[in-house]
């Protein structure tokens, strides 16, 4: 993959060496060449020697001249106060660096306000799980309690580590992502899944702003994700094509790799609709003996019914258990027929996670297991791919 140039004309040394020496030693390295400037006169010089610039980050003092001289190169602000949203490209300065470099990629992709040229090669930032289209998986299972919110925020978490840009999204009846995310607060107008909702029932395509304005990042978890649904009702009364509808709104925008579906426990005809569209599902369980029977029959059912509303689903489903240990008997998880030979995967157990305050991506090991079930999801993107 070709990298977008970038360069950054600020006089501050300092804080080039640090935004240089950050894209260098990060994910970021694969995808930008960054070029550093003091001065608007080297920059400009750089330019009429003919090497390649795709866009443009600069100072207040330095972007109104680079503008003129950039010839259609798109010329971002960077702003010593966050972004007036009056329709100027910025990027606030003093945050953090993986959130600047997550806004800057986020600007590229959209394309808004800068030239079809650049938004095409940014192209390439969509494509990092070899992908041309955005990978959805989503965590499932028979039983509740198992841990999936905790497995469904390690593959976003991981993928993001991975240098892909994932969404998670919970579709569960009562969504406790806060308690991860450590935000109780309520979300102004225009955020979440009840607007982006309400915009899907509408029948108009949703655009990449309104989709912008539903969205938030997270930078611990290094993705994004969707506040959930500030009307219950509205999570309630969800049928097949509202699941599908807002999927597809969020998989639209063309500006992810990898989009993580938190589902209900259960098998209802709307969650089947859903499951049937997304390319895998990680069926999660724990070493109970009731969860593991509910599992079993479960997955007995949906091949049974292959001929009916499940159609091909149980090929796409992958035994994740969750908490478990390769020490445990492979035995009991016999019988949980059309998986898999590779299944169960098997994701430690964290006694940490059972006190309040603790980090959500506490556990490396666990991370690292989470890591290689991404790597299994891209597998599949590149199988399918090649079956056409």
């Amino acid at each position: 993959m070709n990298k977008l140039q970038l360069a950054v004309a600020v006089k501050e040394k300092e804080y080039l060496r640090r935004l240089a020496d950050y894209i260098r030693g990060s994910v970021y390295a694969a995808r930008w060449q960054i070029t550093a400037f003091t001065s608007v006169n080297s920059c400009k010089q750089y330019m009429k020697q003919g090497f390649s610039i795709d866009i443009i980050v600069a100072e207040r003092e330095f972007a109104d001249e680079l503008r003129r001289a950039a010839q259609g190169v798109p010329v971002v602000l960077l702003s010593d106060r966050p972004a007036s949203g009056e329709g100027e490209l910025e990027l606030y300065r003093y945050q953090a660096l993986p959130q600047l470099m997550n806004a800057l990629e986020r600007i590229c992709i959209d394309g808004v306000g800068i030239e079809r040229s650049v938004s095409l090669a940014a192209n390439g930032l969509r494509g990092l799980a070899g992908t041309e289209r955005t990978l959805v998986v989503a965590v499932h299972s028979a039983a509740g309690g198992v841990g999936k919110t905790t497995v469904a925020l390690h593959l976003a978490a991981a993928a993001g580590a991975a240098g892909m840009r994932s969404c998670y999204v919970n579709l569960e009846c009562w969504d406790t992502t806060r308690v991860w995310f450590g935000d109780g607060r309520r979300e102004e107008a225009g955020a979440g899944l009840s607007d982006l909702l309400y915009l899907v029932k509408s029948g108009n395509a949703v655009t990449r702003e309104q989709l912008e304005s539903s969205r938030r990042y997270n930078a611990v978890l290094k993705c994004d994700y969707m506040p959930g649904f500030g009307n219950p009702e509205d999570r309630l009364t969800l049928g097949g094509e509202d699941y599908v509808g807002l999927a597809a709104a969020i998989t639209s925008s063309g500006g992810y790799d990898l989009l993580v579906l938190d589902m209900d426990a259960g098998w209802s005809e709307a969650q089947v609709s859903l499951l049937r569209k997304v390319d895998l599902v990680y069926e999660v369980v724990r070493n109970d003996r009731s969860v593991i029977d509910k599992q079993r029959q479960a997955m007995s059912y949906i091949r049974q019914d292959s001929e009916g509303r499940c159609g091909d689903l149980w090929k796409r489903c992958l035994l994740v258990c969750n908490g478990g240990s390769r020490a445990v008997e492979a035995g009991a998880f016999g019988g949980m027929t059309g998986l898999p030979k590779e299944s169960p995967a098997w994701l430690p157990e964290v006694p940490e996670w059972r006190s309040q305050g603790c980090s959500p991506l506490a556990s490396s090991s666990y991370l690292a297991v989470a890591s290689l079930l991404v790597k299994r999801l891209m597998s599949e993107g590149d199988r399918r791919r090649a079956a056409g």
